[in-house]
């Protein structure tokens, strides 16, 4: 995984991928169903997109509440905007979540709650995303998707269950405390403690938790109906159940740190997963470029609050102040 993560290796993924799908699709198709998108659904696309980072942003600002990091909810807006721009450029959403968490940094928040927050974010996303999809393919059996990419799904899926349950056991959280903390150097053994006790926290703040747990299934309806909107723009009309089904699959690789900003290897899966609802290539080629497009768009306003991030304009604010004392 080391060697999948570093940067020369995701470049080399990135581009083997996009060389594949450029063997695979028929560019000229593209062109012409780029050239013909309906304005109206692109517009509806992007008012979707901006509603995903709103949910993201909302989700967030309630797991840091429950650990009493109070930030203002457009603040973390901003955050979450900047650390999109500059995410594209990075591995995953990894990335991404490293600087959210530098900007609480800077703005002096408690370090490992902020953490803390952020991890169980992420993973608690990840995981509802592993649990739609093994759900989806539970309802939907072998209809859609081959058995063997839905066994996948479900074992893995139970695999992750289990592993977490056994996570959370008192002994192997009183081992992993005693026997694997101390290995790290001193200075972050206090740290790693504090975000741990932080981050079990959560499993008493059942109104916090619960909330984020609405959130999170009004956010896959939203990205969803995205995807359904796309289709809509190049004149597919695919219904919801059906992409309920596969995109959670995608939303799953898409994850995976080994491309760059996920180019390469999202087209990838949308040409692969798409398939199997009957839509060609460069239909499904078309979808994914729009994607790209758009979300980076929506996020491009983040340039603006990069100084979020680095507590560069906090800065230039007290030194401005203590200037003119």
């Amino acid at each position: 995984m080391k060697i999948l993560g570093s940067k020369p290796v995701r470049w080399i993924i990135s581009l083997v991928l996009i060389g594949l799908i450029i063997s695979l699709a028929d560019w000229h198709a593209v062109w012409r169903i780029l050239s013909s998108v309906r304005p109206k659904w692109i517009a509806i696309a992007f008012g979707l997109v901006a509603a995903d980072r709103i949910i993201i942003s909302l989700r967030w600002m309630l797991l840091l509440w429950a650990a009493d990091v109070r930030v203002r909810f457009l603040k973390l807006l901003r955050i979450q905007l900047a650390a999109n721009f500059l995410g594209s450029f990075l591995p995953s959403s990894i990335g991404v979540d490293a600087l959210r968490i530098a900007a609480l940094r800077a703005d002096r928040q408690s370090m490992s709650a902020a953490i803390a927050a952020t991890m169980v974010d992420r993973i608690s996303l990840a995981f509802a995303t592993l649990v739609a999809g093994a759900l989806m393919l539970l309802i939907f059996a072998n209809t859609i998707v081959p058995p063997e990419v839905s066994e996948v799904v479900l074992i893995t899926a139970i695999a992750t269950a289990v592993a977490g349950s056994i996570c959370l056991l008192k002994p192997v959280r009183v081992w992993v405390r005693l026997k694997i903390v101390p290995l790290a150097p001193p200075r972050f053994q206090k740290i790693l403690h504090d975000i741990a006790d932080a981050s079990l926290a959560y499993r008493n703040q059942y109104g916090a938790m619960l909330k984020v747990m609405l959130l999170t299934i009004v956010l896959f309806a939203v990205r969803i109906w995205f995807v359904q909107t796309m289709a809509l723009a190049v004149g597919v009309d695919l219904h919801f159940l059906q992409l309920a089904v596969v995109i959670p699959i995608l939303w799953l690789i898409v994850m995976l740190p080994i491309s760059v900003g996920g180019v390469g290897l999202q087209d990838a899966s949308y040409v692969a997963l798409l398939a199997f609802l009957g839509l060609p290539a460069p239909v499904a080629l078309s979808i994914s470029l729009m994607e790209h497009a758009i979300t980076r768009l929506v996020c491009l306003p983040g340039i603006l609050f990069v100084h979020d991030l680095t507590g560069t304009q906090r800065k230039t604010d007290l030194d401005g102040v203590a200037a003119t004392s």
